[in-house]
């Protein structure tokens, strides 16, 4: 029993760390940034993002303080035609480059709904990736600028 126990821990331990990766780890999208020359504080910067991804219409997500990364809810909007349903997720990401000036980065993934049957339902959704919207990714941006005074 303890046998049994000990293995079914351990693999719960080895699947943990998979499955907590985050769209903000993923380096490879496409992202819009600006370079601070003189910061705020990342606290403040952390905040005004928070508030920046509600302003742009994301629904609230989740703060990472030790990734520096405030992660959107999805912005669905279902539709009655099969690949024509969207969502979008919004990322903002706070990160200090070579030269040691602070970065604000921000990106939104895009997802299509490529289910057949049910297309108005989000949980029968069957989404598929697409690639990142650089338009609501400046808007994102630059609520998060405003609010800084930047």
């Amino acid at each position: 029993m303890r046998f049994a126990l000990s293995i079914l821990l351990l693999l719960a331990a080895l699947a943990s760390p998979s499955c907590s990766a985050t769209p903000a780890a993923d380096e490879t999208g496409q992202w819009s940034e600006r370079v601070f020359e003189v910061a705020p504080p990342r606290r403040d910067i952390l905040d005004a993002c928070e508030i920046a991804v509600l302003h742009a219409g994301f629904p609230t997500g989740e703060r990472d303080e030790v990734r520096g990364t405030v992660t959107s809810g999805y912005d669905m909007q279902m539709q009655p035609f099969r690949n024509k349903g969207r969502r979008w997720q919004g990322i903002l990401k706070v990160e200090v480059n070579e030269e040691g000036a602070t970065v604000l980065k921000s990106r939104v993934l895009m997802d299509r709904n490529t289910t057949q049957d049910d297309t108005l339902d989000p949980g029968e959704a069957e989404w598929e990736p697409m690639a990142d919207d650089m338009s609501r990714s400046r808007i994102l941006l630059q609520y998060a600028l405003v609010l800084l005074d930047a």
